[in-house]
């Protein structure tokens, strides 16, 4: 917060104008989210319900910062082969997907008390891929 990279403020408008963002956005985002939380159901990200939490009680804090992602919970289909499926499930040759942009693995939620697993699985079907086109 002495950096200047963390806010603090008392309302979510006044949060808002610190971070430049629009305020009604900023309100409107946070009413969902508690309306989310509420009814312990999100449908807009599919978070389970024991992750979602209200914003109502001051001090609000946020930062400005660029967005991630660390996992696609779904991602492309491929086969075994890590081919990338068409919709009929046919597989696109030459197209293969590793790591969290293949889908499926995670089964609609993402285990993040795993240390390494988005690590360890990219690193294991990239290295099949390689060896499956070096024999080719």
């Amino acid at each position: 917060m002495e950096s200047g990279f963390i806010q603090q403020a008392d309302t979510i408008e006044e949060l808002a104008e610190k971070l430049g963002l629009p305020a009604d956005a900023l309100v409107a985002t946070v009413e969902r989210n508690n309306e989310n939380y509420d009814n312990q159901e999100d449908p807009d990200f599919n978070k389970e319900p024991f992750r979602l939490s209200p914003v109502r009680k001051a001090p609000f804090y946020g930062i400005r910062n660029t967005g991630m992602l660390l996992a696609t919970i779904d991602g492309i289909n491929i086969n075994s082969s890590m081919q990338a499926l068409r919709e009929d499930g046919t597989p696109i040759e030459g197209l293969y997907v590793t790591g969290n942009d293949s889908g499926a693995f995670f089964s609609g939620t993402y285990p993040n008390l795993v240390t390494g697993l988005a690590c360890g699985r990219t690193m294991t079907f990239g290295r099949m891929v390689a060896k499956q086109l070096a024999a080719q």
